[in-house]
C-alpha cells in the first residue's frame, strides 16, 4: 500500500468515526448527557486528529520539496 493510499485510509476512517460519533451524541443528548458529550469529545478529537495529520503531510511535502531541490 503506497503512503497517498494509506493517507486516504486514515482520512476515511477519521470521516466515518466523526459521523458515527456525532449520530451518537445526536441521538443520545435527551437520553443519556453522558454519552452525549462523550460522542462530542470523540467528534472533536477526530478534527484534531485530521489537523495533526494534514500538517503532518503539509510538513513531509515540504521536506521533500527541500530535498528534491538540490
Amino acid at each position: 500500500m503506497t503512503t497517498l493510499a494509506q493517507v486516504i485510509e486514515i482520512a476515511s476512517r477519521l470521516d466515518h468515526l466523526a459521523t458515527c460519533a456525532e449520530w451518537i451524541a445526536r441521538e443520545t443528548v435527551h437520553t443519556d448527557n453522558s454519552i452525549s458529550q462523550t460522542g462530542t469529545l470523540i467528534s472533536v478529537l477526530t478534527e484534531d486528529i485530521r489537523e495533526k495529520v494534514t500538517a503532518l503531510v503539509s510538513e513531509l511535502e515540504q521536506i521533500q520539496e527541500l530535498g528534491g531541490s538540490h
